[in-house]
This record gives C-alpha cells, structure tokens and sequence, in this order.
C-alpha cells in the first residue's frame, strides 16, 4: 500500500493510524495550504501595488514579491517575502506580508474569525508600542481586514496629520479614554483578497531564531543565564500593566482605539474551533474570574472531546478520558486562589517558544515575533517555559522533573532580579504566585487548561499524585464516568463508532 506525504513525510497507514492527529484533517489542511499558497502567488501583483501603497515608495524604487519557496509559512500564517529597493540611495530592505490562513482559523464554520484574529493582533502590536517600548518588536507598517478595511501607521503621513493625531491622543489619554492606536484608516487603498498584516522583515542584524542554536548551547550555563534574564524581562514587561478582564485586546475599525473587549483567543481555542468543535466562547466574551474562564475552557475542551472523531481508540480509553475530564472539574476549585477571583489580570504570552524568541550570539533576546496569542489572563496561569529542558511538557516527570525543577528555580531567580528594574504597577507578586502554582500543582492543571492533548498525562502525573498515592486512582473510578453526561453509555457506543468510521476511512485513503 503506497504512502501519502504529509507535510514533508512520508507516513504509511500503520502510523497514521497509530498518530493522535486527526491525519484526514491534516491532508484537508496541507492541499488547502497548497491552494491558498496559489492563491497568493496569483495575488503577487495587487500585494505589489498594496505594499508600495503603504509603504509610500516613490516612483523609481521597486518592489517585488520573491519566489514562492522563499517564502515562510507557520501554523497559522503564511508569510509573503517582499524586497524593497530605494533608487536615490540604492539600498534594499525586506518587509513581510503576513496572510492567515483561513483553513487554519475556522473561518469556513464561524465567518469573521480572521478578522478576529487580525483585530486582536494588531491590538497587541499597538498596545505594546504604547506600553512596553522596551521589548523589541517587528514594525507594524500596516494591516488590513478580510472585508477590505486598511489601516496604515501615522509615520507614512504628512507632518501636520501627525501633529494632529499625537493631540488627539493626548486628549484621549487625560479624559481617560481607551489607548488610541498609531494606526488609521487609509482611503482609496488597492484591494487584495487576502487579509494581512505588513510587518518588518527580522534579519540577521537584529538576531537569529533561538531554535536555530537551541541544540548546540542550551548546556551553556553562560547563554542560558542571559536567555532567563530576557525571556524573564519579556514577561514581566507584559505582565506589569494589571488587567481588568480575562480576554485580548482589540483593534476598533471605527475609530483605531484599542479595548480589551474581545474573548481570551489562545492558540488551543482556535485549533479546537477549526476542528469542528462547537463555539461555547463568543468573540465578544470577557471573564471576570478564572473560575468562570476555567469552567468554559473545560466545557470547551469537552466539546473537543465529544466532536472530534479520533479521540478515543476503544470502550476502555473513552471511559478513562471521560473519568478524567470529570475529575478535572472535580479539582478545579482546590487550584483558584481566592483573594485573587475579582483579578486584577496579567497581559501574559500564551504561544512563548524557541522560533519567535530571536537572540544574538551570546543569547541576548533581541526581539520577540508572532504576537498573536498574547491574552489577558489569570495571574496564576503564569508559568516558567516548559521547554527550558528540551521536554515535551507531558514527559516532565522522574529524571526530566528533576532537570525541569532546577532550571524552574533558575528561572525564577533571573525574573526575581529583574524586577528590581521592572517594577509591576500592582500587588500581585509574580514570581511568588508562580512559586506557589508549582507547590500547590496548579501550574499543571492551568497546562491541562491550555493543552491540546497533554492533559491526559499531566493528570496522571501531576495532579491526580496530590490527591491519591495510588497509580491505579483513574481505573478504580472509572465508573464516575457516569457523572459526566446523561446516558453515557450511549456517547461511549457513538465514540467508538466514530472510531470506527474514521478507520475506515484511512484505509480508503491510503488505498485510493
């Protein structure tokens, strides 16, 4: 039986079967990258005339969208490579046009998610100008919505429009108005049928990737202290500011204000919206405790479970993952503080890894990209990077735990430092909070909260050990399974069957 090639290899029907994946919508997901990738190529001239448009390029530079395998694409974004050459001074530059994906943004099952997305974005990146200069971030040049709505910084403006718009936002800023963007509408802008964002191109200049030398210094002790030191910086630069929701930030269209009025958008939200899972968290919801976020994460992830047609493999492990997600609620209250339940909230990074952290030589962070999970969210939700040993957060356990536990405490000795410079404007005691998360175990059920499949293991691991020595707890409660839903016995039954059918569905890909 021949194989299929997905994204870059080759997989034969005994791994597919075998992978967690849903493998049928990761084919749906790889073709229909391929025709938005064709669909963007065939856009190259209108992305041309857009990016000259915002970028204000006289008549005798140029302007041109690169080769299609320069070009960059992630998990939710595929970047557009343009280079831009000035012809009184003859130097180049490169800047990004960023498009999302909309296979990638349940946009087909709940319209107006891309522009949720890049709303709440473009939010992040303004805010951010405002209020924490001292991290280091792409320039936004501009941005525009999927329903053809454009909105350029006020740098590309003549200097009396920006005189008038810096008064404007100082008048805003002492009637105690919402923050006023750097960013309005532009008028008459040639169309593209893509939403995008159009970002400056990080170069060598400013840094590289951390993953691109991760494996071959993450033992020096030297490099690591000064990655603590900056990563520890990022945080608390973000978290120094309290919040007083849980939610994102959100662009405004009419009239380029910034308000934190749209839902908590994580990464894991949107992954499990575009899975089909139905949407039990509006864009326009906001939390006021993390017992009411924390419950409808729950019920989110419950929606996952009963949707998604690979989530089980037989009778046995439907009935365990069951008895789990009912013990998560069960516990969830021993992990809320309760002097914390009216906030205030921390502006935190929810998507931190070693691909939007870029470093120097010596491992100076020197800039931070991809800022579009960045949410207000629970102090307590603040956590040390899981990655910090090169483990996959659900192998944290023996040997690993140990090695996690050390770097854990490094880490928090950098941040504890570093707030000497970086005061916070409220109460909370951050590195206090995350040591008490990691001693009480709530650190781990806030990564069930967030994780997409890791909350099976980090249960077992972590947070069923709190309650009950015996490695054997899951089994011998199997039956409280029945407290989840009515008539369980019947969602079992349709679960296995959804098995089942997606089984049979692989093989008939596979022999097609």
């Amino acid at each position: 039986m021949a194989g299929i090639l997905l994204n870059g290899r080759q997989r034969t029907l005994n791994s597919a079967a075998d992978d967690e994946d849903d493998f049928l919508l990761a084919i749906q997901h790889q073709r229909a990258a391929e025709r938005f990738r064709e669909q963007i190529r065939l856009e190259r001239d209108s992305i041309v005339v857009v990016v000259r448009h915002h970028l204000r390029l006289r008549r005798g530079d140029s302007c041109a969208v690169l080769p299609s395998d320069s070009w960059i694409q992630g998990g939710f974004n595929l970047c557009v490579l343009v280079d831009v050459r000035s012809r009184a001074s003859s130097e180049s530059r490169r800047v990004v046009f960023r498009c999302p994906m909309p296979h990638k943004l349940a946009e087909q099952h709940h319209p107006g998610t891309i522009d949720e997305k890049v709303s709440c974005e473009a939010a992040v990146y303004a805010w951010m100008q405002a209020h924490c200069t001292d991290i280091r971030i792409p320039y936004l040049y501009a941005f525009g919505f999927a329903g053809g709505s454009q909105f350029a910084h006020i740098s590309q403006w003549p200097w009396y429009f920006r005189l008038w718009h810096s008064l404007k936002r100082l008048t805003y800023l002492l009637l105690g108005y919402a923050l006023l963007s750097n960013y309005t509408r532009v008028p008459c802008t040639p169309a593209v049928n893509t939403a995008y964002m159009l970002l400056e191109y990080i170069g060598p200049e400013t840094g590289q990737m951390l993953s691109a030398t991760w494996a071959q210094h993450r033992h020096d002790s030297n490099r690591r202290a000064r990655l603590f030191h900056g990563i520890a910086r990022t945080m608390l630069s973000l978290a120094r500011l309290p919040q007083p929701h849980i939610g994102s930030f959100k662009f405004n269209q009419s009239d380029g204000t910034i308000t934190l009025t749209n839902r908590p958008l994580i990464s894991t939200m949107m992954i499990f919206e575009n899975s089909r899972t139905p949407r039990n968290i509006q864009p326009r919801q906001l939390y006021q405790s993390p017992v009411a976020f924390a419950y409808d994460m729950l019920t989110l992830h419950d929606n996952y479970f009963l949707h998604y047609a690979h989530a089980i493999r037989d009778d046995e492990e439907a009935r365990e993952r069951i008895t789990i997600r009912t013990l998560l609620r069960t516990v969830m209250h021993h992990f809320m503080i309760p002097e914390r339940q009216n906030g205030p909230f921390l502006l935190q990074p929810t998507d931190l890894h070693q691909s939007n952290i870029f470093v120097d030589e010596e491992w100076n962070v020197t800039c931070l990209i991809d800022l579009e999970w960045i949410c207000s969210l629970p102090a307590e939700m603040l956590a040390v990077p899981y990655w910090l040993t090169s483990c996959s957060i659900d192998n944290i356990i023996n040997d690993e735990y140990k090695q996690f536990d050390e770097a854990r405490q490094a880490f928090l000795a950098a941040m504890e430092e570093e707030m000497i410079t970086i005061p916070p404007a409220h109460d909370i005691p951050i590195t206090r909070t995350m040591l008490n998360t990691w001693v009480s175990k709530a650190v781990w059920f806030w990564a069930c909260i967030r994780s997409l499949n890791g909350w099976l293991f980090l249960f077992e691991d972590h947070i069923a050990p709190k309650f009950c020595d015996n490695r054997d707890v899951i089994s011998d409660l199997k039956q409280t399974s029945a407290f989840w839903r009515e008539d369980i016995d019947t969602i079992v039954k349709a679960k296995v069957e959804d098995e089942e059918r997606y089984q049979a569905k692989l093989r008939s890909l596979f022999s097609s």
